[in-house]
């Protein structure tokens, strides 16, 4: 197996709630709060990668990439975080992550 480094970013949803984005694998993780949100995305990172290698299909789906309107989500949220950031100073609710995991990150004691 090899060491992955996977794209993913964070930003609190119009409901309130955090959601966690893996747009290299296409999969998503939710919290009450950013640090809830991106822990969860790495347990679930975690489980797909277990279960990819497990059953022999990693070159089918790693990286399995998200659809092209979730890559426009993602700058658009990127542009607009800049946008604030650069005329209130203020860091806001979003973040840009890598997730990295390599072979002994996949194995359980």
């Amino acid at each position: 197996m090899a060491d992955h480094s996977f794209r993913c970013y964070v930003y609190k949803a119009s409901e309130g709630h955090y959601v966690a984005d893996c747009l290299d694998l296409t999969l998503m993780g939710e919290g009450k709060t950013m640090r809830e949100a991106i822990e969860e995305l790495e347990e679930v990172i975690l489980g797909y990668l277990e279960g990819v290698y497990e059953l022999g299909w990693e070159k089918d789906l790693v990286p399995r990439r998200a659809r092209p309107y979730r890559w426009l989500e993602y700058y658009k949220l990127l542009l607009i975080h800049t946008i604030k950031t650069l005329f209130t100073g203020e860091f806001g609710n979003f973040q840009t992550f890598q997730e990295r995991f390599e072979d002994k990150a996949l194995v359980y004691a």
